[in-house]
């Protein structure tokens, strides 16, 4: 065997070994993967039947879901409707970029009446004090918002380590309550404005 074989014979088992070491860390991240996956499944339905057992109404959304950041999803009834007759629910999520933890979150949207009401009264200084009140109860809470009028985003981040069913269910009334929060101050917003009075408006009167 000359030398030049000799090399080719070195260059092509060295890029043997490396390829194999290259499938074996693939490999070991993909059942990493999957084990990571099939633990929040297996926590996901927990939670699930934790909320079961309470009397939630609980629907798992998983497979209609189609963001594909989210892995798992249930959508959960509150126990008693909201003050205003609404039964908004709220959701419980497992996302992708979030390996040791999960999330539970809910929507309000503002009704259209009282949107309507504000407008007309010409309130916007009002409508963004009754924005910062509502931060100013809910984050003490540790609720997090996200405002898009006429809707509020209102979310915590659970983490999974050390979690107790105390705290769970603590952080679920957390939430509904900030939600009740939301709806009373916007509904004490609605009812402290008097309607504009205007010229013929008093003609009328008289």
């Amino acid at each position: 065997m000359n030398a030049s074989t000799d090399s080719s014979t070195k260059t092509n088992t060295i890029f043997t070994e490396n390829n194999k070491v290259e499938e074996e860390i693939k490999g070991s991240m993909d059942n990493s993967e999957d084990q990571l996956i099939s633990t929040k499944e297996s926590k996901f339905n927990e939670l699930i039947e934790m909320l079961q057992k309470w009397g939630y109404k609980v629907v798992n959304k998983t497979k209609e879901n189609k963001i594909k950041d989210i892995q798992f999803k249930a959508e959960i009834s509150p126990l008693v409707s909201y003050s205003s007759g609404t039964n908004t629910p709220f959701f419980l999520e497992f996302q992708n970029d979030l390996d040791d933890g999960f999330i539970i979150r809910t929507t309000f949207e503002l009704d259209k009446n009282i949107e309507l009401h504000l407008k007309n009264q010409n309130r916007a200084r009002e409508i963004e004090l009754t924005y910062i009140q509502i931060e100013q109860i809910i984050l003490p809470i540790k609720i997090s918002i996200i405002r898009a009028h006429p809707k509020i985003y209102i979310y915590k981040i659970i983490f999974l380590e050390g979690l107790t069913k105390q705290f769970f269910f603590d952080c679920i009334n957390d939430l509904i309550n900030a939600m009740s929060l939301i709806i009373g101050k916007w509904d004490e917003k609605y009812y402290e404005i008097t309607p504009k009075t205007t010229y013929n408006d008093k003609i009328k009167e008289n």
